[in-house]
């Protein structure tokens, strides 16, 4: 498999799809990965900045200390996906469905979550209060940071 990048830059990937690939510690800046089936794949420490995911399924897929900043993540699927300590400052998750999601230490200073779907999903994040939340649907199970009242920010509370 091939992985473009806007830098010009191509890189070769092993195996036969991106579901459960091992990408961790690559260089993906700016990578053009728009509506892939990635699901359970290792970003671990990867650098995905600026990176194009748009509507992608990345459920189970592993972020752990990866570089999203500035990345794009709007209406992707993104269930159960660990995000635990990755940069996410300004990235896009717009509309995209993090159910589950563990965001546990994540950097998300100016990232935007209009629109996103919460439930269940942990974010003890850094720097949450500069988020955007407008529209964003979370339920009791969500976890959030003490003293953060997301509904002021713009969630809404599924019943």
């Amino acid at each position: 498999m091939k992985v473009e990048c806007q830098t010009g830059e191509v890189m070769e990937i092993d195996g036969p799809s991106f579901a459960g690939a091992n990408l961790d510690g690559l260089s993906l800046h700016r990578a053009l990965l728009e509506a892939q089936s990635m699901q359970a794949a290792s970003f671990i420490a990867a650098d995905l900045r600026g990176a194009l995911m748009c509507k992608s399924d990345l459920s189970d897929a592993n972020f752990e200390r990866a570089s999203l900043i500035t990345a794009f993540l709007m209406g992707a699927t993104m269930k159960r996906a660990n995000l635990r300590r990755c940069q996410a400052i300004g990235c896009q998750f717009d509309e995209a469905d993090l159910t589950g999601a563990n965001l546990e230490g994540a950097d998300v200073a100016n990232a935007s979550f209009n629109g996103a779907r919460l439930e269940g999903a942990k974010l003890l994040c850094h720097r949450i209060e500069s988020a955007s939340f407008t529209g964003a649907y979370f339920d009791n199970k969500t976890v959030w940071p003490a003293n953060f009242d997301p509904i002021a920010f713009g969630a809404r509370l599924r019943p």
